[in-house]
């Protein structure tokens, strides 16, 4: 019964990592690489401004994260299943 038990658990994470929100941008260039660099730069830049804004508040901080990522040019992609894609 244990083995089950873990097996569940895997699939369960396996699916919880493939449906996440996805950021993209238009503007951020073709070669995927430079995308994911500007990406981490960017999240990083808003990471650090809601932290500032609202140390304590992490509802809060996530509304600032997300407005700060749009007006950088990000838009949000939810929920799609990421098997098989890469």
């Amino acid at each position: 019964m244990r083995p089950h038990l873990f097996l569940l658990c895997l699939m369960l994470a396996a699916l919880l990592c493939a449906c996440s929100t996805k950021w993209e941008n238009p503007n951020a260039g073709d070669d995927e690489s430079q995308v994911k660099m500007q990406l981490r730069k960017d999240s990083d830049e808003c990471n650090l401004r809601a932290g500032e804004e609202y140390p304590l508040d992490k509802r809060r901080q996530l509304e600032v994260y997300n407005k700060c990522m749009e007006e950088k040019g990000w838009s949000q992609r939810d929920w799609e299943i990421g098997f098989g894609r890469r």
